[in-house]
């Protein structure tokens, strides 16, 4: 079986709308979303989902034979992902298949339109023959859920059946660390910081053996700290099958004016993944979806301790892969730590002043940055320069020396993730700096790096390879020390040669790094595969950054 068949992927997806119960939620959706208040809709997390979206998900559940489903819809809102989960069966189940539907709502006014919707697809079922039952629960889905499950999430057996399937659209929003749902979730062995991950780990548990889950969510959860203890249950209690990518941060919600980067995950509760279908679309119509089928190491690598989940939407990527993969060094190996910048200037505000003076430090911006080097002190500019030596502040200043910073958020119109630039301590007549805090700071145990070994992380990290390399796994502009963390790094002896493709006034040459990067992975891991920088720039010739 090949992949483009495995999960019978639509051609010409926009045409496949016919259906009369997703023609009736489409009609509804945007005079719903206009009727949801935006501070409530805020408050939620939550947005409806588009019935080409609802019906793609449905089309990923495996389509095999079974005589009884429990369908689980945690967040319902409207009813398009149950809709269209029904729509698709009613064309393939055997008759008196039986339905049994969960669906999870809070909103008085959505679960209103739910009911609504659940009566079309009665009769839907009705008229194909299939036994239905609906259930909508007015309660909060953690708390519920989190009930159901009792002591360990995973060791203590649901008191009713498990479901079969389960389909979600869940609330992206932060959870304190204080409140009634991170308590909740604790006492079942969840650890999250997010309600869209916890409505997923609630749903895993609520599975049976072989139980499948289809979500679209945030990318989010595919790399960093804060995801792991999810990524490690993620990973442990199911098999990733699939997972589709939006080309565009536009595409799944736009209507809502969502600019979050969507993916949609396929697992399976239990068994193991030896592969994993990645598809990809343009946008949410799917009429150009690509898919591939790759090896699972190729997705969550064997010796990664941080689980990182790549996503490899093509062959191009695997030449990325192919490359960062011969790069074994970690920072800890090189004695290099990464940490955000520790001035948070509204809170020392009586100390940070426009032009330095006497007692004052120079206070770095990512304002400072010119081209791979810090330019300092700034004349006429809306940014502060300098920070006093004060017994107040100096507590966040560190000593002088070589550092590499990196901006921790970039514009939309910048090509780059990460902008790295070298501070140049000879250029600062001072013992002291400070550093912002929307900068992304690389140091030696709060002192500076030696001179080349920082030169070659500024060439490396402003690399052509590495940037390329970080949009796997990270769906997002914003850069975190964390991010940073899990990168791959030169021996300490590569670092030493890159850093000789800066030039005097401290600019990256830029086509020398990337040459240089390529033959020297090339030699250490034997490496015949196309070079994915040149396929990324072209013909064109490289400049300075």
């Amino acid at each position: 079986m090949t992949a483009e068949n495995l999960f019978d992927i639509p051609i010409g997806y926009s045409q496949a709308m016919d259906s009369s119960i997703l023609q009736y939620i489409e009609s509804r959706r945007a005079n719903i979303t206009a009727n949801l208040h935006r501070d409530s809709q805020g408050v939620n997390g939550q947005y409806m989902t588009p019935a080409s979206i609802a019906k793609f998900m449905a089309d990923m559940f495996s389509p095999k034979s079974i005589e009884e489903i429990h369908l689980l819809d945690p967040g319902a809102g409207a009813g398009s992902l149950l809709a269209a989960f029904l729509d698709r069966w009613c064309g393939q189940a055997e008759p008196n298949t039986r339905f049994n539907v969960t669906a999870y709502e809070i909103d008085p006014y959505l679960v209103s339109e739910l009911r609504g919707t659940v009566d079309i697809c009665e009769r839907r079922c009705h008229q194909c023959g299939m036994l239905a039952s609906f259930e909508i629960i007015e309660q909060d889905f953690i708390l519920s859920g989190s009930s159901l499950l009792g002591g360990d999430l995973f060791s203590s057996p649901v008191p009713t059946h498990g479901f079969t399937h389960a389909i979600l659209n869940p609330p992206y929003r932060k959870i304190h660390s204080r409140s009634q749902h991170r308590h909740a979730l604790r006492r079942v062995g969840v650890e999250t910081s997010n309600l869209y991950t916890a409505f997923l780990a609630i749903a895993i548990g609520l599975l049976e053996p072989g139980g499948e889950l289809v979500a679209i969510t945030p990318r989010s959860f595919c790399n960093g700290p804060y995801f792991l203890p999810f990524r490690r249950l993620l990973l442990a209690e199911t098999s990733l099958r699939r997972i589709h990518v939006f080309h565009s941060r536009k595409s799944a919600f736009k209507d809502d004016d969502v600019l979050q980067e969507n993916i949609i995950v396929h697992v399976v509760k239990s068994g193991d993944a030896s592969k994993v279908v990645i598809s990809s679309s343009s946008g949410r119509d799917f009429e150009d979806v690509s898919v591939r089928e790759v090896p699972f190491h190729r997705v969550v690598s064997p010796d990664d301790g941080n689980l990182v989940i790549h996503i490899p939407t093509n062959e191009f990527d695997d030449y990325v892969l192919d490359r960062m993969s011969a790069l074994t060094c970690t920072l800890d190996d090189l004695d290099v730590q990464v940490s955000t910048g520790p001035v948070i200037d509204f809170r020392l505000r009586e100390f940070i002043h426009n032009e330095p003076g006497q007692g004052a430090v120079p206070l770095i911006y990512p304002a400072h940055f010119k081209g791979n080097r810090i330019s300092w002190p700034l004349a006429n500019h809306r940014k502060p320069n300098a920070i006093d030596n004060h017994p107040s502040s100096s507590q966040w200043l560190i000593s002088n020396g070589y550092y590499v910073l990196t901006r921790r958020f970039s514009s939309k119109e910048e090509k780059r993730r990460i902008f790295a630039a070298l501070y140049d301590p000879t250029e600062v007549k001072s013992n002291l700096v400070g550093f912002e805090n929307h900068l992304n700071v690389f140091h030696s145990s709060r002192k500076g790096l030696d001179e080349r070994i920082a030169r070659g992380l500024t060439a490396y990290l402003n690399s052509t390879l590495v940037d390329l390399y970080f949009r796997q796994f990270s769906g997002h502009t914003q850069v975190n020390a964390s991010d940073l963390r899990m990168l791959p790094y030169p021996s300490e002896q590569m670092l030493v040669e890159l850093g000789t493709f800066m030039d005097a006034s401290g600019h990256c040459l830029q086509e020398q790094i990337d040459e240089f990067l390529e033959s020297s992975l090339k030699a250490i891991a034997s490496i015949t595969s196309p070079n994915p920088v040149q396929m990324s720039v072209g013909l064109k010739k490289p400049s300075k950054l």
